[in-house]
């Protein structure tokens, strides 16, 4: 019964390298027909000019859509806060000066 479990066992071992071995070969083919195809195409080099007006464009079109805040965004920042407390205490438990003594106990006195 042993001998059918190790032969069992070496030949899906061996079964499963063979299968890895083919991935690989397929993946190696895969890469250099890749690289192939990459190495004829002809890559433009960005100028300074170019990246200078496209970080421009982006900062541009940023400091637009930025706006002063009014009130409702005031009104809704407070309401996070308020939900963000509600939570805090439903979800941590024991407020944090409960939970003080227990984690730094009190050093015991010294007597001299």
């Amino acid at each position: 019964m042993l001998e059918v479990i190790l032969g069992v066992g070496l030949g899906l071992l061996l079964a499963s390298n063979i299968a890895l071995w083919l991935k690989l070969d397929r993946c190696y083919h895969d890469l250099h027909s890749i690289i192939e195809g990459v190495s004829s195409a002809t890559v433009e080099i960005p100028t300074l000019d170019g990246v200078r007006d496209e970080i421009n464009e982006t900062l541009q079109d940023f400091m637009q859509n930025l706006h002063v805040p009014n009130a409702a965004d005031h009104l809704m920042g407070a309401a996070g806060q308020a939900l963000q407390m509600w939570a805090h205490k439903k979800f941590m438990g024991a407020p944090v000066g409960e939970l003080l003594p227990q984690i730094m106990p009190a050093a015991e006195p010294q007597t001299e």
